[in-house]
């Protein structure tokens, strides 16, 4: 007698073990490309921090004991005003003229505490501060060059900081809007093989019930086509196709990855007395990508020649 099959217990089980076992691993250089995106959160993080001391330093002498809160309303509000733009941008929206006007004000009042504050730590460091800014710059050209590096550091600060926290805001508008590269790596290429690897799983469970090859083949592919088109997008794109142009590339690509791995066995013979998992292994280190189904049945065909 015929058992019911569990489509959606093979289903978990296969999707479990291709996880396991065959899902590609990601490369060095797909880690740090998928990471890039996040580095944006580091840049802001560091621009305020330099920010901040100046910031904080300037309003302390406009507002004494309450400077401290300064960097707050400023470094963030260019953050929120690059973020806003940026979302009005993607909506196709009106920019509000008073958001453009925050930004603005926003910007040069950054540009110039960053500069006062920058230029004020310079001249205390150097032992500039008795003098005005008239004399040092009169005697710029006798001023050791450490500090006249710092002093020329200190006028790019006033630019650098603001246009960064800028560039941050938008970066990090972009990583909130924009889906990131690579989060579903595994499922992309999950969604890729799961009609192959589910279909495989449930033609062997009727070849073992004693079903001729044909109709499990046939049985196989109408309830696993079934199943994923009615209840699970992992196969979409191989269902758009037509059902002939899905069991010929199916089959086709079966039929090539057996051939290669006859081949492989036939020219290392030692490695068909391996277990089904290291000869996996063994063939992925040697650049042949096989499933643990294929491999076994191929070293069912070997025991049964000789």
């Amino acid at each position: 007698m015929n058992e019911m099959i569990e489509l959606e217990t093979i289903y978990r089980q296969e999707r479990q073990r291709w996880l396991r076992e065959e899902a590609p691993r990601k490369s060095v250089r797909t880690i740090i490309a998928e990471s890039v995106p996040y580095w944006i959160v580091l840049v802001a993080l560091v621009l305020y921090g330099l920010s901040a001391p100046h910031t904080a330093g300037v309003f302390d002498k406009l507002t004494p004991g309450w400077g401290f809160i300064a960097p707050i309303g400023v470094e963030f509000g260019l953050l929120y005003s690059a973020f806003r733009r940026r979302l009005v941008k993607e909506r196709d929206q009106e920019l509000p003229w008073m958001l453009w006007a925050l930004e603005l004000l926003l910007f040069v009042t950054a540009m110039l505490v960053n500069g006062a504050g920058s230029f004020t730590s310079v001249v205390a460091a150097t032992r500039l501060d008795s003098l005005s800014f008239a004399a040092i710059l009169g005697q710029f050209e006798q001023l050791p060059a450490t500090s006249q590096a710092a002093l020329i550091m200190a006028g790019l600060s006033a630019f650098i900081i603001p246009i960064g926290t800028l560039v941050a805001g938008e970066g990090l508008a972009q990583l909130v809007l924009e889906p990131p590269i690579g989060t579903d790596y595994r499922e992309t290429s999950w969604r890729e093989v799961a009609f192959t690897v589910v279909y495989r799983a449930v033609f062997v469970r009727y070849l073992q019930q004693g079903i001729e090859e044909r109709d499990a083949r046939l049985r196989a592919s109408a309830e696993v086509k079934g199943y994923l088109g009615r209840g699970s997008s992992s196969a979409v794109r191989l269902l758009s196709a037509p059902n002939g142009q899905n069991e010929k590339r199916m089959d086709g690509h079966a039929g090539r990855v057996k051939s290669q791995v006859r081949v492989y066995m036939d020219q290392h013979p030692q490695v068909a007395q391996l277990t089904v998992r290291k000869v996996l292994s063994q063939l992925r280190s040697d650049g042949i990508q096989a499933g643990r189904t294929t491999v076994n049945e191929v070293l069912q065909e070997r025991k049964r020649v000789s």
